[in-house]
């Protein structure tokens, strides 16, 4: 007769997780798998999002041109903002700068 208390529970066999294949190479790493297939991918991508465009009537050269004239307005508006914030420190400036200087040499002047 065996005593329960004394045998041990069978014990499992620990699970063997299968470590993940190490890409071959940098290029498939890079890619994120085999260069050809996201090529591929790529490029049908591309046929379709070109279908989209052409139905929406729009033109490649067209959004190119947008974008740099976006990037050159928006760098314009900078300047412009940039131009006014100087305006508005001159502007200031010429009361707040002989006010301070005012009080200082008042305050010099109390020294005395």
């Amino acid at each position: 007769m065996t005593d329960a208390h004394t045998s041990s529970p069978p014990q499992a066999e620990p699970v063997q997780i299968p470590a993940k294949p190490a890409a071959a190479d940098p290029l498939t790493r890079f890619f994120g798998g085999s260069p050809l297939w996201v090529l591929a991918k790529l490029v049908m991508l591309s046929v379709v999002i070109g279908v989209l465009l052409a139905v929406l009537d729009l033109d490649a050269f067209a959004i190119l041109r947008g974008l740099r004239e976006l990037f050159f307005e928006f760098f314009d508006n900078i300047w412009d903002a940039v131009e006014t914030v100087f305006r508005w420190f001159l502007l200031g400036a010429v009361i707040v700068f002989p006010l301070w200087l005012l009080s200082r040499l008042l305050k010099l002047g109390n020294r005395a």
